[in-house]
């Protein structure tokens, strides 16, 4: 109960602290700034639609990752959560502080994520992009004792060049293309602290080598992403945050628009587990839907893996629902709920998560209770609260 109270406490004063006015939150363009959100989420560069404005103002781009066949104009003022652009290059990133109450342990506040984007749109053949950020560190921990002090860690660097009209060739480090959730992870830009283990356990999110990207950008027609890590991961991250070490990797994932925001999609991998040799195959699907005040998402997959090395399991798999219902423009309920099983122990996580978040764009505070039946290392029951924001 103390844990409880204090993620609690924590919450509500960073919320009456930062919450602007009424009239300020008014002056915010909702719907205009759901896109830009999202589209900053993206691995994959888009579009963004924007209102009509007067000639005398210049719209810029707010995407960390523009269209190669734009430029970049540079604004000597600066707006919370749309970047910072100069010449042809700009910087932009997001940050999340994250206060946790697990039952049976210490609450700990931590700097979750401070994440740095830095891009160029130099030509259609040179258009870097790379971000790092710090991740893990321990700001405050109930009781004293040891505190982890974080990591430094390179999340994506490569190019890309333009081939055709709506075809990107990109070389370097990216999010693989599993689901929904691996490429807009971002703290801001999803609904809960809580990561489904279904969105990144089970397969390689990362993946260093070469993609193919294809975006008619008409809203109407599939998009679709093919990647291959010949290797291993490059430059790999720490093992304690990422346990479970690919190679070899080979996949893809197609998106079919069904309007602005809702999707229907596929995805594909194929490669072996580092530590014990073990081969895998992966298939996935992922639906986000919006029916009015009420948005739906889901993803699941499931995966075949063979090898010498023992498991519990030769199949792998998880599913996870999630419901966001905006009470006001606002304030969100949430209701969440996943099941996955490893294929190397025996016992599944099932685990259920209630919530409510506040979101004025770029702010957004998150408060909620996870209940964990099952067995799961990365998953405990307790509170978890969160403040979050595009820079």
């Amino acid at each position: 109960m103390r844990n409880a109270l204090l993620c609690t406490v924590i919450f509500l004063h960073g919320f009456l602290f930062f919450v602007p006015s009424e009239a300020a939150a008014d002056q915010l363009e909702q719907g205009v700034q759901l896109q830009i959100d999202y589209e900053l989420s993206h691995d994959i560069p888009h579009p963004i639609p924007r209102p009509p404005e007067p000639q005398s103002v210049q719209i810029l781009p707010v995407s960390p990752e523009l269209r190669i066949d734009q430029d970049i104009i540079s604004r000597s003022d600066y707006q919370l959560g749309q970047g910072w652009y100069r010449g042809n290059f700009y910087f932009s990133g997001y940050t999340n502080i994250e206060i946790l109450a697990p039952h049976g342990e210490p609450a700990e506040v931590n700097l979750d994520d401070l994440s740095l984007f830095v891009g160029g749109n130099l030509s259609e053949w040179v258009n870097p992009f790379v971000e790092a950020e710090i991740t893990g560190h321990t700001l405050f921990l109930q009781g004293g004792g040891i505190r982890g002090n974080g990591y430094i860690v390179l999340e994506r660097l490569y190019n890309d060049s333009k081939l055709f009209e709506h075809d990107t060739l990109r070389l370097g480090k990216i999010l693989s293309p599993v689901g929904n959730w691996n490429s807009i992870h971002a703290a801001p830009l999803v609904a809960i602290n809580t990561r489904p283990l279904t969105t990144f356990h089970g397969f390689s999110d990362y993946s260093t080598g070469v993609s193919w990207l294809h975006d008619p950008e008409d809203n109407v027609t599939p998009d679709w992403q093919m990647y291959w890590q010949p290797g291993s991961e490059f430059p790999p991250r720490p093992q304690e945050i990422a346990p479970r070490r690919f190679r070899s990797v080979l996949g893809g994932h197609v998106n079919m628009p069904l309007g602005l925001l809702d999707k229907v999609g596929a995805s594909v991998q194929h490669g072996t587990l580092v530590d014990t040799g073990e081969v895998f195959t992966l298939v996935g699907l992922n639906i986000n839907k919006t029916f009015g005040r009420l948005r739906v998402e889901s993803e699941a997959i499931t995966s075949r893996w063979s090898g010498a090395a023992p498991r519990a399991y030769d199949k792998e798999s998880g599913i996870y629902g999630l419901i966001d219902y905006s009470i006001t423009s606002q304030w969100h309920g949430i209701l969440e709920a996943e099941h996955f099983q490893e294929h190397e122990v025996t016992l599944p996580s099932k685990n259920i998560l209630a919530g409510i978040s506040y979101k004025t764009s770029p702010l957004v505070w998150k408060l909620e209770y996870v209940h964990q039946m099952g067995d799961s290392h990365h998953i405990s029951s307790g509170w978890a609260a969160s403040f979050s924001t595009l820079f």
